[in-house]
């Protein structure tokens, strides 16, 4: 063995430790979730500057304590705030053999492994959505995979606009919630529509879309002289997490023959609870799905699978037939380049299959019901607690709520909603600078809201009251 060998040998043996310690960490309470540091102090603790000459080595372990001690402990059972959180050791070593690979989803030739995996998940997933003859692939994020759904219905309903564009008398116009996720108006904006293109519809008093106005839009839309060709159904919205109801957009998509897609991003992993799947009734109507496993399931992000009711709608999108990675003897089934936007991409998808063979579709159907449940138990405590009041109850993990301290409580109309506004967002801020816990916050109905995401299946009662505790010591 050399002593660069030697050498190499030791650093992964640390740092093997190193991850044992931090993912015990993570589940340890008496450690923050964060260390806050102003943005001039983290720079001045990391030593940012990048050296002429090499450092060796030896440096780099030095590096990755200070990245994991000043980093967000996002799988720590009191981190609330993101549609994400939790770890799973089975899904982080098949990050890290996806990292030792070092390969590109482009060809099976390049990626034999990633490649049937893939396709194994993306079967899997299309079968729970719903879509029998499916297909899909694993994208970078929500973001992406709504806007292949875009992309894709552009492509059915204006299938000149590949290689000509749009015309000039040609007005495209795409529907969705008014809590959609702003990935869908931006997509219409990469696409070249817009933003003024995607209309939003209004939602009723818990956040869904109304189908009675998406149907009015679509009418009014039309005499207009626009398009319609898109609907974005949300399962999960980002605040309050509503579920759109699907079957009756789906009715309204099929009359005006517009392609229906559902962004799942958030809720699509509750197809996986028999407990939970009626919320996306309605799921095989779509054309298409975003589905990410790294929110609900607990997957290191990134996992995003974006999925089509029919095969061939991505490739007609996005293939252009690169002679230099598609040889005439190889078999284009297995080829998925053409699939995506990206040309490099990494192996995201054996993450999920490792956990997918620890727990199977029961530890993740537990899994998702423990986190609608943490969220049910999470209401009644604030119901009980004075002072705390609900805004929007759902079904879903989202529990979003406001809180005024106790010498404000007399305070009614829009005094109270002025004083909570000030309480979320002061409040807010101190819990993320303590490190004690992370918890958002965002504007619904007008004012500054809590939202608590259930995102953890090893969150317990006695956090979540720990949590109400905090911010009443705060206020």
């Amino acid at each position: 063995m050399t002593e660069q060998q030697a050498e190499i040998d030791l650093l992964f043996e640390d740092a093997a430790r190193l991850a044992v310690r931090t993912l015990r960490e993570q589940q340890d309470r008496s450690q923050p979730v964060v260390r806050w540091l102003e943005p001039e102090e983290l720079t001045r603790a990391l030593e940012l500057d990048l050296p002429v000459e090499g450092r060796g080595l030896d440096s780099v372990m030095e590096l990755a304590r200070k990245t994991l001690h000043f980093s967000v402990r996002t799988g720590h059972p009191r981190f609330l705030n993101q549609l994400f959180g939790g770890s799973d050791p089975a899904a982080i070593l098949g990050e890290w053999i996806a990292t030792l690979s070092n390969t590109s989803m482009y060809t099976y030739e390049a990626a034999p492994v990633g490649t049937v995996v893939e396709a194994a998940l993306i079967k899997k997933l299309c079968n729970y959505a719903g879509f029998r003859e499916g297909e899909g692939v694993f994208a970078p994020g929500g973001s992406i995979s709504n806007l292949m759904s875009v992309l894709a219905a552009r492509q059915r309903a204006f299938p000149h606009v590949k290689q000509h564009g749009l015309r000039d008398n040609e007005r495209p116009v795409m529907f969705a919630s008014a809590e959609s996720h702003y990935s869908i108006p931006r997509a219409g904006i990469i696409c070249g529509f817009g933003q003024s293109a995607t209309v939003l519809v209004p939602v009723d008093e818990v956040g869904r879309m109304r189908a009675d106005e998406l149907e009015r839009l679509i009418t009014e839309q039309k005499k207009a002289g626009a398009i319609p060709f898109y609907v974005a159904a949300t399962a999960g919205t980002t605040v309050s997490g509503a579920f759109d109801p699907i079957a009756e957009i789906a009715a309204v998509a099929q009359r005006h023959d517009l392609w229906m897609h559902i962004d799942g991003s958030y809720g699509g992993s509750a197809l996986l609870s028999k407990k939970h799947r009626a919320l996306l009734t309605g799921s095989e109507l779509a054309d298409s799905l975003t589905w990410n496993p790294h929110k609900m399931m607990c997957i290191p992000i990134s996992s995003s699978a974006t999925l089509m009711r029919e095969p061939g709608h991505l490739v007609e999108a996005m293939g252009m037939n690169a002679d230099y990675l598609f040889h005439q003897n190889a078999d284009l089934q297995w080829n998925l380049a053409d699939r995506t936007l990206q040309c490099g991409r990494r192996v995201d998808a054996l993450k999920l299959w490792f956990s997918w063979q620890v727990h199977g579709d029961r530890g993740f159907e537990q899994r998702i019901d423990q986190l609608f449940d943490q969220a049910h138990r999470f209401r009644q405590m604030i119901r009980e607690r004075p002072g705390f009041r609900l805004i929007r109850e759902q079904e879903g993990p989202n529990v979003c709520f406001r809180f005024l301290p106790k010498s404000q409580r007399e305070a009614h109309g829009e005094e109270r909603a002025r004083l909570e506004h000030q309480a979320t967002i002061g409040i807010r801020s101190q819990l993320a600078q303590d490190g004690s816990f992370l918890i958002n916050y965002a504007s619904l109905d007008g004012a500054a809201t809590f939202r608590m995401v259930a995102n953890n299946p090893t969150t317990d009662d006695s956090d979540l009251s720990a949590l109400l505790d905090a911010i009443e010591a705060e206020g």
